[in-house]
């Protein structure tokens, strides 16, 4: 029986290498085709490609979800990172910030930073971010801990205070005023939701089914 399983194994292990190597050729020829386009679009001026006008905030909308997804796969499944997963998480949320820093003090018009609000940096950025740092500090709703309960309240707080300013004090800058209760929840259902119920519930069927096995 066991040699009978070897070649089924083998077999198994060459397919999902093939798979691996179509991919990874695959993923090349996107990233070339891409680099093509960005070259004709703000180089020589490819109209169809519009991306004459566009600034890194419009592509931050494009990008900065898929990026927060690769990250979260690299911190939640390389198990030999250990606690090095928060220091990665905290050190691309440090560059983030910079960059943003940077971006409205020094005026760089390219970032398309300047104008934007409190609001409309959360619309933004408020999924990626909570996915991104939730997985740095390896979150799990069923083992909450006191540095989970430390960010929570923290931005919690954070948030409550931009509100007050926002909507009492006149801070134009937050971009709260005008708001509704609906607003907020089409901006908070996303990043409350997948981290509290859809990615526990998936670890929950993945453990399930491997103990089954």
């Amino acid at each position: 029986m066991a040699h009978e399983g070897a070649p089924a194994e083998i077999e198994r292990e060459r397919g999902r290498d093939r798979r691996t190597v179509v991919l990874a050729v695959l993923g090349v020829v996107v990233v070339i085709a891409f680099a093509i386009t960005l070259y004709g679009g703000y180089g020589p001026g490819w109209k169809w490609t519009g991306y004459e006008n566009a600034e890194l905030w419009d592509w931050l909308h494009v990008l900065l979800l898929p990026i927060a997804f690769g990250l979260v796969a690299l911190l939640v499944h390389a198990e030999e990172l250990g606690s090095w997963r928060w220091v990665i998480g905290l050190t691309c949320l440090g560059l983030f910030i910079a960059l943003v820093v940077a971006g409205y003090t020094l005026s760089w018009d390219w970032t398309g930073f300047v104008g934007n609000t409190v609001w409309d940096w959360l619309e933004l950025a408020l999924l990626p971010l909570t996915l991104t740092i939730l997985a740095a500090f390896k979150f799990d709703v069923r083992t909450v801990r006191g540095r989970h309960l430390v960010f929570i309240v923290g931005f919690v707080v954070t948030i409550a205070v931009l509100a007050v300013g926002g909507y009492t004090e006149d801070w134009d800058w937050t971009g709260f005023r005008g708001n509704t209760l609906f607003d907020w929840l089409k901006l908070l259902f996303l990043p409350i939701v997948i981290p509290l119920v859809v990615i526990p519930s998936v670890i929950a069927l993945r453990e399930r089914s491997s103990g089954s096995v």
